[in-house]
Formats: structure tokens, C-alpha cells, sequence
């Protein structure tokens, strides 16, 4: 990565963290409801994978955070107004959490059914096999997702067809309260790709670098022609399942461990080494940060409710 890049991934890191702690205090107040799943911990991973998309990919994300749409360019009022049901949002306040779509960045949205993004990424990559296009398909997905059904018959249909999908896998240990070496067969998640005949590769979630490397490496690979790759970054999820989760499923010494890896400061040491990022800097970047989400919340306030005789429209059928 070159420094304008490093530095940009940064930035949608540190607005991605400050926003989720806000949407928390926001839940909290009674101003945005629904089952809010933090992503605290798995910014970094989120960030640096979106910024090795093109312009005209294709993403579709998982249920944990609100970095995707704020790495992909969503605007924060659109977010915050999906997230509070209000008609200011992408879905026009009908989606609430979880369905936040923006063609015009290609974001796909997510399917209320864990594992339902992979036959819609499958579908997305044909649709680009089939018309020709320089497009790819970044599909973000959990631990615990990986033994659904779907994932191994999208997987399968990919390889066959050898669609330009990436398929990403965010291992926090966790689904849900299961840990992931008590529901899945395999240590790694990554060597599943063997049995579709497509690489496989497992990397440090909390790596910005590693992370943008491996998944550029399967997207160049994909745009190429030869198929989809399966990408697992280990990571962790700091906060609990949802918003108001008392997490007693995990120790304290656990949850501890894992915040002295917190990747927001392990990647400032990195960039503060490599005379990219200042202490001025830092808090720069961090009050323009809130500044942009104070706006934001002030949108979604005055933004009303959609309207019940609108239930009906934007419907297929």
C-alpha cells in the first residue's frame, strides 16, 4: 500500500469505530432500534478488504458492523437512517438493521438468513461471466456461517463455473455463543476451499496489510478469469454478539487478551513507525471523525418515519 492509501484506510477505521460507539449510545436512548451486531475489533479487517475493490464490484456484507458501508462510501446519514427506520435511509426506512443497499457502490445488501449471501454472490458472478464485465464479488461471511449449507453449494457452483467471487471469511472465534472449535469440524476454515479446488488462505484479521494483500492477490485472480479464492482472517469480535449482550459465554481474561490486540492501535504504532501518521494528525482525523457523525445524527433526527399507506410499495410481488 502506498501512504495516501494506508493513510485513507485509516481514516474509515477510526470514523467506522467512533460511529459504532455512537449507534451504542443512540440504542441505548431509544433512537435506533433493532438487533444492532457490533463489528468492534473487525474494523480494520472490513476496511482494508473493501479498499481492494474497484469502483464497479460487487460486495455483499455480513451482520457484524457498520464499517462495510462506511469503507464502501455509503454516506453516514443514509446509514444512521437505515439503522433508526427513517425515510432519510437507502431502504427508505422499510430494512432497519442489516439492509442497507447502494447499487450505485455496488453494495448488494444482506439476506436475513445467515448464509443466504452466498447463493446471491453466485448469482452476481454469473451475471458478470455471462455479460462480460470487469467486475468482481467480495462476499464477507462468519465462522459459524461457514457450515451452512448454502456456503459448500455456492462454493461448489463457483468453482465449476469458475466465477470471479471472493469469498471472505471474518473468524472471530464466536457464532453467536458457540465457540467455533465446538460446531466446526476443521481448525482452519480456509482448507474447506480444497474440496472445490480453489485456494485457500488463512491471515491475521487484525493485519491491515495482510489483509489488503491476500484479498487484492484473490481479486486480481478472480478478474483474471480463474475462478473464486476462499480468504480467512482470524480476528475477534471486543464487544458482544449485540447491543446489550451480557456476554457471559466468554471469560473476562478472554475478552481482556483480545483487547490488548485491538488492530486500531497496533495499526497507528505501525504508521506512527513509518512516519505516516503524527499524534497531531491522530486527533485530527479522530475530531473530524465525530464531526461527520454529529452531522449525521442531527440528519436522522429530523428525518421522519416512512409512512404506513407505503408499506406496500418497492415490492416484486
Amino acid at each position: 500500500m502506498d501512504k495516501k492509501l494506508a493513510l485513507d484506510i485509516y481514516r474509515k477505521i477510526i470514523l467506522s469505530r467512533r460511529l459504532e460507539e455512537r449507534v451504542a449510545e443512540l440504542i441505548k436512548a431509544g433512537q435506533v432500534g433493532g438487533f444492532m451486531h457490533p463489528g468492534v475489533g473487525q474494523e480494520a479487517l472490513q476496511c482494508a478488504a473493501i479498499a481492494a475493490l474497484g469502483r464497479d464490484d460487487y460486495m455483499l456484507y455480513a451482520h457484524r458492523g457498520v464499517a462495510y458501508w462506511v469503507a464502501r462510501g455509503i454516506p453516514l446519514e443514509k446509514i444512521l437512517c437505515d439503522l433508526a427506520c427513517k425515510e432519510g435511509g437507502t431502504n427508505h426506512g422499510k430494512g432497519g438493521v442489516m439492509r442497507v443497499v447502494y447499487p450505485e457502490l455496488g453494495v448488494l445488501g444482506e439476506s436475513g438468513t445467515l448464509g443466504g449471501c452466498f447463493p446471491i454472490a453466485s448469482g452476481a458472478g454469473l451475471s458478470i461471466k455471462v455479460k462480460g464485465e470487469d467486475r468482481v464479488v467480495l462476499c464477507f461471511f462468519g465462522d459459524g456461517t461457514s457450515n451452512r449449507g448454502t456456503f459448500h453449494e455456492s462454493a461448489n457452483f463457483c468453482a465449476v463455473r469458475k466465477l470471479p467471487v471472493v469469498l471472505l471469511c471474518e473468524n472471530n472465534g464466536w457464532a453467536v455463543s458457540m465457540p467455533t472449535e465446538r460446531s466446526t469440524a476443521v481448525k482452519d476454515i480456509a482448507d474447506r476451499a480444497k474440496g472445490y479446488a480453489m485456494p485457500g488462505k488463512v491471515i491475521d484479521g487484525n493485519d491491515v496489510e495482510q489483509v489488503y494483500s491476500a484479498v487484492s492477490e484473490a481479486i486480481a485472480r478472480a478478474r483474471r478469469g480463474e475462478g473464486p479464492s476462499l480468504v480467512e482472517a482470524k480476528t475477534y469480535r471486543l464487544w458482544g454478539h449485540w447491543i446489550g449482550d451480557p456476554d457471559s459465554y466468554r471469560s473476562r481474561e478472554e475478552v481482556e487478551k483480545h483487547w490488548r490486540r485491538d488492530p486500531i492501535p497496533i495499526y497507528e504504532r505501525k504508521l506512527s513507525d513509518e512516519k505516516i501518521l503524527t499524534e497531531a494528525m491522530k486527533k485530527e482525523i479522530d475530531t473530524d471523525a465525530r464531526a461527520q457523525i454529529d452531522r449525521a445524527v442531527e440528519f436522522m433526527q429530523k428525518q421522519p418515519f416512512p409512512k404506513p399507506e407505503s408499506a406496500l410499495e418497492d415490492l416484486y410481488a
